[in-house]
């Protein structure tokens, strides 16, 4: 029996009294994986402030799961801690399961130093490197990697935030020559979005559609870390993800993303968002795109599960955003294949992955939001069918504790079947879908398919 330990660090301080709830359970997730691969003695090191792993209830594992073992790590723990938490399982082989954050969205470079270290040593990792962790990290790194490539990016450069703001006085300088050019140059470009370099979930995003405003932000209190700035693209956005590594991997057909409310840029944590797909026409040529993206794997190394988000504008695919990661769309796309996030990683051992590259082997699948309002059995809407998962969270937004609860319909064969299913649920339990959604769906659905 081949002995494989998964692991996945966490910088984020979190409290006991933390709240994550998920349906299905974690362990009944992590039980039904083991038990498809008894070949392989399965081990999970983490930190119990970790998520998307394990229930933990008030800083504790609730029920751990019974197939496979666990080796946890308090929130503080160091690279060396793992590397020796790691060790002493003796592994035949590692893999990692980076993991999101608020903040900066660097989980995935610590568990790419682990990795090395863990090589280092004679033990066979499955990871990304620090190269591919660092290029994904940093979003200037980002741009730059895809441009040499000969990849469609958006016009685009990371304004350094020191020498944006150094005084004068400082550099012996009439003017500060860098600011005086940045804006110059933004000038030119406008409009503009601006985001961190190193932020992760969109989080402080500005959109400006004039210099103006640019100048206003990149002046403002508001700019305070290194931030890349691109020419706005106007298009439909859309996420992709890539599973797999050494050059064998299951690339997704895009899905949609979309709000019922009005936004330049879609915010992944809104209550107005949604996500669907897989999409598929001969206008939105998704077979070029599956070619270029197969080619992206390549070039950078991606290893795991790895996201993309991209827009569609002037019959062309844009790559605006890579995270080498578990993301935002990971439990939909896992989904619509008929599988979990589990099975992704796992499959990356065994090298079993199903054939997915067929769009006819997908279900089609809709993520939204539920807001917190009568109560809701979630774990009922799941064993009943309606839903594939919900995740049930109390988190912090914009200095606001509030109830946060994601959920994935079950597969349809056809968009226009999920759009009728969706319709159907809310009928069933209007208190948890807002009737505005079920139209804009439709709606969207609509204009997806002029592209067919």
């Amino acid at each position: 029996m081949k002995k494989v330990v998964l692991f996945s660090s966490n910088t984020k301080k979190r409290k006991a009294s933390h709240f994550l709830d998920m349906y299905p359970k974690w362990n009944r997730q992590w039980d039904e994986v083991a038990a498809k691969h008894e070949e392989l003695d399965i081990t999970l090191v983490f930190q119990l402030n970790g998520r998307y792993l394990l229930d933990i209830v008030d800083g504790k594992i609730a029920d751990p799961p019974r197939r496979v073992k666990v080796v946890t790590l308090p929130a503080d723990a160091s690279i060396a801690d793992f590397i020796k938490a790691i060790e002493d399982c003796k592994p035949d082989i590692v893999l990692a399961m980076p993991l999101p954050i608020s903040g900066y969205d660097w989980n995935v470079i610590r568990d790419a130093a682990i990795a090395d270290s863990l090589r280092d040593d004679g033990i066979e990792c499955i990871c990304s490197s620090f190269r591919t962790a660092l290029d994904c990290f940093d979003k200037g790194r980002t741009n730059r990697v895809l441009k040499d490539n000969g990849f469609n990016v958006s016009e685009g450069f990371c304004v350094d935030h020191e020498l944006f703001r150094i005084d004068e006085e400082k550099t012996d300088s009439t003017v500060n020559a860098y600011r005086e050019s940045v804006l110059w140059k933004i000038r030119k470009m406008a409009p503009v979005i601006i985001k961190s370099a190193t932020g992760s979930g969109s989080i402080g995003i500005h959109v400006s559609e004039n210099f103006e405003d640019a100048k206003q932000f990149l002046l403002s209190e508001d700019f305070s870390e290194d931030m890349v700035v691109e020419r706005f693209i106007k298009g439909d956005e859309y996420g992709v993800e890539i599973h797999g590594c050494n050059g064998k991997y299951i690339i997704s057909p895009p899905f949609r993303k979309m709000s019922f409310e009005q936004r330049l840029v879609n915010d992944p944590l809104g209550m107005a968002t949604l996500k669907y797909g897989p999409v598929c026409g001969e206008k939105l040529h998704v077979d070029r795109l599956r070619n270029e993206l197969e080619r992206l794997a390549d070039v950078m190394g991606f290893t795991g599960i790895v996201n993309l988000d991209l827009f569609f504008a002037d019959d062309k695919w844009y790559i605006i955003d890579i995270n080498s990661r578990w993301s935002g769309i990971t439990s939909l796309v896992t989904a619509a294949q008929g599988r979990s996030a589990y099975d992704v990683f796992v499959e990356q051992i065994t090298g079993t992955g199903r054939e997915l590259s067929e769009l006819s082997s997908w279900k089609r699948c809709l993520q939204f939001k539920i807001p917190q309002s009568d109560p809701v059995d979630f774990g009922a809407l799941v064993e009943e069918g309606y839903l594939t998962s919900v995740s049930h969270e109390k988190i912090i937004i914009a200095g606001e504790e509030r109830w946060y609860n994601d959920a994935v319909t079950k597969g349809y064969d056809s968009l226009e079947d999920l759009a009728e299913g969706f319709a159907s649920l809310r009928e069933k339990y209007p208190q948890i879908i807002p009737e505005k959604s079920v139209k804009t769906l439709k709606e969207d659905i609509d204009h997806v398919k002029s592209f067919s």
